[in-house]
């Protein structure tokens, strides 16, 4: 495992490197804005344009097991290099789109090689950051992976608005080539493991008994799955990013399909969603260091039902659109924000990697579940069933974290 001290000194620099890193791969939160400009060029329908999307979660979430236990024996430093180079690959590659037309080139060059990098760079976030601060865990984890949901917020309106309409969908990939790989290489040099004895003499013991961020067990991979916890945790992940993960591909369409939106305020609600799924991140992980994690995600995930199952008959307004995107913007960020902490806290930090990995394996298969949303969606002709299975699926999440909060103990 690679160990150092941070650059200039200072652990927060490790949380910047982190965001980069997260900023990079959030990119794919953009997506939606894509998805119309495919359907125009092509005559793909929507569960067909949303395909790479899907293909990109699956496997980056499927990369995130084995990416956390590489990280671990040959350094951060490697695997988020090797991960820059893989970005600018899939992108450029991408870009080709013009020459090869096919859908599944899209889905191997976006999709495959994409998620790969996604998940050699992402695994590093969290384990690294969570590491140096035993005192705030939640906040400085969530400060880190905030930069995966800003990205659309940067990204979106520029794709939009600049690049699409200017360079076209393959110079847009060009440029996301180039960006992903210097910002990328970038972070390589701030990532970093802490060296065990410097990190426990500055920043004292892991154990802290006045922190709700105290570790329970330092619990090797097997043994977490033997733990009925563990698939309490993966199951409420599950299903509360669903719904999140479908709205990152249906937002824009909904928006100019359903509510007469032009192509310019449907992409302002992707990126109006991005930023409260960035922002709430670090003041998700700042409350719950005082009051709990469970305790945060019991309330939002109640709140991210509601309006799922509301928005097919009342979101029908460009102000009712925007309320929504940042209620369910909320939803995601917080799921992603305290998933890695509540995971290290229940099972340790010695094997953080893999351990959430396998807990965010569930993103994975709730990349596969927007598929069948798309399913729906073409096969009725209206998003009220995907969305309507979207509620329904993040109250049952809510009444499992209930559960676990009552079961197991934990705030």
């Amino acid at each position: 495992m690679q160990t150092d001290r941070p650059v200039f000194g200072s652990r927060w620099t490790v949380v910047l490197g982190g965001f980069m890193l997260a900023l990079m791969g959030g990119l794919s939160y953009s997506w939606g804005v894509f998805v119309q400009p495919l359907e125009q060029h092509f005559g793909w329908s929507t569960s067909a344009s949303m395909l790479p999307l899907s293909i990109f979660m699956v496997v980056f979430a499927i990369v995130m097991i084995p990416a956390g236990r590489l990280q671990e024996k040959y350094g951060t430093r490697k695997m988020i290099t090797i991960g820059a180079f893989l970005f600018l690959v899939a992108n450029s590659l991408s870009a080709m789109l013009h020459v090869v037309t096919h859908l599944a080139w899209l889905v191997f060059t976006y999709g495959v090689i994409g998620g790969i990098a996604t998940g050699l760079t992402y695994s590093c976030v969290a384990p690294s950051i969570r590491r140096w601060f035993p005192d705030y865990p939640g906040l400085a984890v969530s400060l880190g992976v905030m930069g995966f949901g800003l990205a659309s917020f940067v990204f979106a309106p520029l794709k939009a608005h600049i690049i699409i309409p200017n360079m076209g969908l393959d110079g847009t990939f060009i440029v996301i080539a180039a960006l992903t790989f210097v910002i990328t290489l970038l972070a390589s040099r701030l990532v970093v493991f802490p060296t065990d004895q410097w990190y426990m003499h500055v920043y004292g013991a892991m154990h802290l008994p006045d922190k709700t961020g105290m570790v329970r067990s330092n619990l090797l991979p097997r043994q977490m799955l033997q733990k009925p916890l563990f698939w309490l945790i993966w199951s409420s992940f599950l299903f509360s990013i669903y719904g999140s993960l479908l709205i990152i591909g249906i937002l824009p369409s909904y928006g100019e399909k359903v509510v007469g939106l032009n192509g310019g305020k449907a992409a302002f609600s992707i990126s109006l969603f991005a930023l409260s799924n960035g922002l709430s991140r670090p003041l998700a992980g700042f409350i719950s260091d005082r009051i709990g994690i469970l305790n945060v995600m019991i309330v939002i995930f109640a709140l991210q039902a509601i309006v799922f199952i509301v928005f097919p008959f009342y979101v029908l307004s460009f102000s009712a659109m925007l309320i929504a995107s940042v209620i369910l913007g909320l939803g995601i960020g917080t799921s992603l924000a305290l998933y890695p902490v509540l995971t290290s806290e229940c099972f340790g930090v010695e094997h953080l990697g893999v351990n959430y990995g396998l807990v965010f394996s569930a993103y994975g298969f709730g990349a596969i579940a927007i598929q069948g949303g798309a399913w729906l969606h073409d096969l009725s002709g209206s998003y009220t069933a995907p969305l309507l299975l979207a509620g329904i699926l993040s109250l049952i999440s809510t009444f499992i974290v209930i559960r676990i909060k009552t079961i197991h103990k934990l705030s």
